[in-house]
């Protein structure tokens, strides 16, 4: 059951993520008409949502005590 409640979570904080990265990629000023690979900003881009949805996915996974 752990598991699958991580995958749930995980899959459906995907959108949610990329959409924080997207905005904090234009927040920080990154070019929004033609940007040059070598322009990149892999921070916003890649690792904010990477650690959204593996933090999702990891409060999904944790065992949560059975309420008595």
């Amino acid at each position: 059951m752990r598991v699958m409640r991580g995958l749930v979570f995980g899959t459906v904080s995907v959108l949610p993520a990329l959409f924080v990265g997207m905005v904090s990629y234009v927040l920080i000023g990154g070019e929004t008409a033609f940007p040059e690979w070598e322009a990149w900003m892999y921070g916003p881009c890649y690792l904010l949502p990477g650690l959204i949805v593996g933090g999702s996915l990891l409060l999904g996974l944790r065992d949560e005590e059975d309420a008595q």
